[in-house]
């Protein structure tokens, strides 16, 4: 009499698996009969059942998916991301003087251009101690004068526009090229199977990204960092991995035995055939933290945050069992 191996659903903190060969079949007195297993391989290493022996699924010729998996782990179903995009903020800004004449706005020695006036004013630095109070000390250079002088005005002269550092950061931070997670799975070639680990690996660059944009007197500069890639894995669980994990390897390495820095879901508990398609789809979400800073500042400013996500889908079937 033939009795059901009991569900039991692993979580993803499971110990490695024993490999188990996959492809044999035992012979033994009786009639035939089929047994599909919904867990082909328990934790403690050895089939669910009492050793009855296995063969692949119908639809599978080879069911030790490893042994076709490429070097490369193969494109998946690819995926797109979503993301910020937009253009880079800025450059230093252009004026115009009396006769037609195009200036910088701002110059590093003169200061802001006044254009009612055709004169650059600076602020002072230090101020002057007989400055009045509610009133400011600038630097005025002319251009038909060639000379400066101290003027003290109690508003800043029209022109002077220092730039917001946050706004200069928030338009570098539109600028960022981030690319979205690009998912590689192991299996790839061939469907994969309950209870066999599944390597993630996310081929997209992991490379910080840093840019600075300089307007006028400030300088800003800005930073992505990659930080986390969240795998969900279209069954209701999720794996978190901390890099973009690595790519299997056939004849490196050993898929129940993964080496620091790979990225491995412990195994399906059932089959895709209930899900839409037949497959499970498998989101990433690739998180940044973007720290930034300015000239005018004295450490880093409140840190921004972004991610990207990007889809691919994998088949996972059962182990037939076969007494006889």
């Amino acid at each position: 009499m033939l009795t059901r191996q009991p569900l039991t659903r692993q979580p993803l903190t499971r110990q490695p698996l024993t490999r188990q060969p996959l492809t044999r079949r035992l012979l033994a007195g009786g009639a035939g009969a089929v047994l599909t297993l919904t867990a082909a391989l328990a934790v403690s290493g050895g089939p669910a059942a009492a050793d009855p022996g296995a063969e692949c699924p119908p639809t599978q010729a080879n069911c030790d998916v490893w042994e076709n998996v490429p070097g490369d782990p193969g494109d998946g179903d690819g995926g797109t991301g979503s993301g910020d995009g937009g253009g880079s903020g800025g450059g230093n800004r252009v004026c115009e003087k009396d006769d037609g004449t195009r200036v910088p706005c701002y110059d590093d020695v003169l200061g802001w251009f006044n254009a009612a006036d055709d004169c650059h004013y600076k602020l002072a630095e230090p101020q002057p101690p007989d400055v009045e109070p509610g009133t400011s000390a600038y630097l005025r250079t002319c251009s038909d004068a060639g000379s400066s002088d101290l003027v003290y005005l109690a508003t800043p002269p029209a022109g002077f526009d220092p730039p917001d550092p946050r706004q200069m950061a928030l338009d570098l931070f539109a600028s960022l090229t981030l690319e979205a997670p690009r998912i590689r799975t192991a299996p790839s070639g061939a469907p994969g199977l309950v209870g066999v680990p599944v390597w993630l690996h996310d081929a997209s660059s992991w490379d910080e990204e840093r840019r600075t944009d300089r307007q006028g007197p400030v300088t800003v500069w800005i930073e992505a960092i990659p930080t986390k890639i969240v795998w969900q894995m279209g069954n209701g669980e999720t794996l978190e991995c901390d890099s973009a994990g690595i790519p299997f390897r056939t004849g490196t390495h050993d898929p129940r035995r993964p080496p620091p820095g790979a990225c491995v879901y412990a195994g399906y508990p059932r089959s895709s055939s209930g899900s839409p398609g037949g497959r499970y789809e498998i989101t990433a979400v690739k998180h940044w933290r973007v720290p930034w800073g300015s000239s005018t500042s004295d450490g880093d400013e409140t840190e921004l945050t972004t991610s990207r996500e990007a889809s691919s889908s994998i088949q996972i079937d059962e182990l037939q069992v076969v007494t006889r």
